[in-house]
């Protein structure tokens, strides 16, 4: 029997709107250590805008988020302490230009964490090894592919030591042949037991490395299940002709 895993994100009644434009209607959802969860659905559905709320990089208009046993919505919480506890990859890489790999991997654990140069070299060393790319650490994001880029910027977020990884889109902006090594990556990482939560177009991925799928649309969870059942059985009309048109 599968151990019972604690819930470190627990999502209530979570709303979000743009002016008059609602993005995120009532979504109320957990997820939980370990786990890998991928988040799918069309364009504008709400994808990115509500992972960019599970960190408070977008402020949510109603609801609650607790992280942790912590309801980071609330006025009294650090957020940057708990945001400190979150990685989060973007679509695009947001290294920076003037600084070779090797600074940008250790600038943030060194200012931030407060740990000394040697031990956030010893930790960048360690994890870049893990990607591949252990004869990048003196080159500079211009000699870089897109998909090193984006595997440096993986790196970047767990030189932070995260409870949780969050990725929006992370290959969309990738050509074809780097999708590949990113998501590579990706589920090497989910095999080490981190706990993940990705927006993604990539549905193999989905089926194949997340624990469960969400299926967003229009603002709301349409469909919620262990990834394997949603691909095999969907129930929701709007996914069964997402998926016609996406697999």
């Amino acid at each position: 029997m599968a151990e019972n895993k604690e819930t470190i994100i627990q999502v209530n009644h979570l709303s979000k709107s743009f002016g008059d434009l609602k993005v995120l209607n009532d979504i109320s959802t957990e997820f939980k250590a370990q786990e890998v969860v991928s988040i799918i659905g069309p364009s504008g559905g709400g994808k990115s805008t509500f992972l960019r709320c599970l960190n408070l990089l977008e402020i949510p208009t109603a609801g609650e988020i607790f992280f942790d046993g912590v309801d980071i919505c609330s006025k009294k919480v650090d957020v940057d302490l708990h945001r400190q506890k979150m990685g989060m990859v973007f679509q695009q890489f947001n290294l920076f230009e003037n600084m070779n790999v090797m600074k940008n991997l250790t600038i943030a654990p060194m200012k931030i964490l407060k740990i000394s140069k040697e031990e956030a070299e010893a930790r960048a060393h360690a994890l870049i090894k893990r990607v591949g790319l252990a004869d990048k650490l003196t080159s500079y994001p211009s000699q870089l592919s897109g998909g090193q880029k984006q595997r440096i910027a993986i790196v970047r977020a767990l030189m932070m030591n995260p409870a949780v990884m969050l990725f929006d889109e992370p290959t969309s902006a990738l050509d074809p042949e780097m999708v590949g090594e990113v998501l590579g990556v990706m589920r090497d990482l989910a095999e080490t037991g981190m706990t993940m939560i990705v927006v993604t177009h990539e549905m193999r991925f989905a089926r194949e490395v997340s624990t469960r799928t969400l299926f967003l649309d229009g603002g709301t969870i349409g469909e919620d299940k262990p990834s394997k059942e949603l691909f095999a059985h969907p129930e929701n009309p709007r996914l069964v002709s997402f998926l016609e048109k996406v697999l």
